[in-house]
């Protein structure tokens, strides 16, 4: 089955997982209140005609007679108004039921789909009551948006909490992804986007008192989440990611600094990151001048004791490279590398 195939299957069920999961929500509205109402008309019918009998009342059968007080449950009345007390008793208050149990139904059921905010959440509620093994992103601010991007762009599920109206949020929701609105620090929310069933929550709100408590209570409901956090103060934040045991703590200025010093230096830098020692390496895209020596990505890498990714070949796009891919003046390659080798890297390369 081709990749269009499977997507256009997989948004084939989902549709139809949705529908069946609306279909069950009005049953569970609307059930106790039909339930009422069957009810209601059987004993009603029973009543109905142990009063005309007992008046010497012509009968209709069992049948006619529930027919009769359920057209008048629907305001639409198939029988003459009757002459016992009871009975006529009955005619008045039956129409009376009907209308609380359509009163029921608009409040309860038609409300959630003619409404928009309140149709939002309730497709909100049934999207991540689904959902399974996804990711749950608290904070859809810069950061928490394009966390939510890339997630998508990786085929993961995703349900956001954001308590602020924002263009990111218009724009996830746009995007058919739940977003829960509300403090994600209240444990009903973390509850409503599934943070049970949940394989990673990443904390990216800009208050690093929230996040850290998002990521307790996170841990506390599913002790087997994997928790991403971002604080502003780098130092704390790997001290209480280590002491707390979290999955990753980051800093988004401590993350983006290196990169754009780099950037500021050396033309081609796309990446930055740090090793468990401190050191730093660098994604760095080149283009292969007519001096350079090496005549092949094996031997770029054999003379720089670097690793090249990625490589052209007579002007076409980048592509993974092998050892055997041949270099050409002209050609770009896609080096990962010690930051400190950069000048090194320029050189040969010119």
């Amino acid at each position: 089955m081709s990749e269009l195939a499977a997507a256009r299957r997989r948004r084939f069920e989902d549709g139809l997982a949705l529908r069946l999961a609306l279909a069950a929500h009005v049953a569970r509205k609307l059930g106790p209140w039909l339930v009422a109402a069957v009810g209601y008309t059987l004993v009603a019918a029973f009543v109905y005609r142990w009063d005309l009998a007992r008046h010497g009342r012509p009968v209709k059968d069992f049948g006619a007679t529930l027919y009769a007080l359920y057209t008048q449950l629907f305001f639409e009345p198939t029988e003459d108004f009757p002459a016992s007390p009871i009975a006529r008793t009955l005619f008045w208050i039956t129409p009376v039921v009907g209308a609380v149990v359509v009163a029921e139904g608009v409040l309860k059921v038609g409300g959630a789909l003619v409404d928009r905010e309140a149709r939002r959440e309730l497709w909100t509620r049934l999207r991540s009551q689904r959902m399974k093994d996804h990711v749950v992103v608290c904070g859809l601010g810069n950061v928490g948006f394009r966390v939510v991007n890339a997630l998508v762009d990786l085929g993961e599920a995703v349900v956001a909490i954001e308590r602020n109206a924002s263009s990111f949020v218009e724009s996830v929701e746009h995007a058919n992804i739940p977003v829960i609105r509300g403090d994600a620090r209240r444990d009903e929310l973390l509850i409503e986007a599934g943070i049970e069933r949940a394989r990673t929550v990443v904390c990216a709100t800009d208050d690093d008192l929230a996040n850290l408590e998002v990521a307790i209570d996170a841990r506390r409901m599913n002790p087997k989440i994997r928790v991403v956090m971002r604080m502003f103060d780098q130092r704390m934040a790997s001290k209480v990611g280590g002491a707390l045991e979290f999955d990753r703590t980051f800093s988004t200025s401590a993350v983006t600094a290196p990169l754009v010093a780099l950037q500021a230096r050396w033309d081609g830098v796309r990446a930055v990151y740090p090793l468990d020692d401190g050191s730093l390496r660098v994604s760095l895209e080149m283009r292969v001048g007519s001096q350079c020596p090496a005549k092949t990505v094996g031997a770029l890498e054999e003379a720089l004791d670097v690793r090249v990714v990625a490589a052209t070949v007579n002007g076409g796009p980048l592509t993974t490279a092998r050892a055997s891919t041949p270099l050409a003046a002209g050609d770009r390659v896609l080096v990962d590398a010690p930051a400190p080798l950069l000048p090194q890297i320029a050189a040969y390369l010119h």
